[in-house]
């Protein structure tokens, strides 16, 4: 999954972050296993990889919820709670 993510950044992604981004991809899972009561990623991974790319792209900006320069304004999404709607949304949280 890890390189399909590096792929996916393209031009976004600096090999100088391949720690950083094992780190996001780690901390994601771990999330959204938690979040779905499931024991593997393998049915996550679509929201998994959204939320790791989300996180990594917002990193430094990390505390702010919008941004205006230059005529410009940009709304933040919050990656986590789009992750826990995702896996609800999509049927991947299981109930016991």
């Amino acid at each position: 999954m890890l390189e399909e993510i590096k792929s996916e950044l393209g031009a976004y992604y600096s090999n100088e972050d391949s720690e950083v981004l094992e780190n996001i991809l780690d901390e994601v899972s771990a999330n959204a296993l938690s979040l779905s009561n499931q024991e593997t990623t393998d049915n996550l991974i679509l929201e998994i990889k959204q939320c790791v790319k989300s996180i990594y792209l917002r990193r430094g900006t990390e505390h702010d919820k919008s941004l205006s320069a230059n005529g410009e304004s940009s709304v933040y999404i919050d990656a986590y709670q789009e992750l826990r709607d995702n896996i609800v949304r999509n049927g991947k949280r299981r109930t016991y």
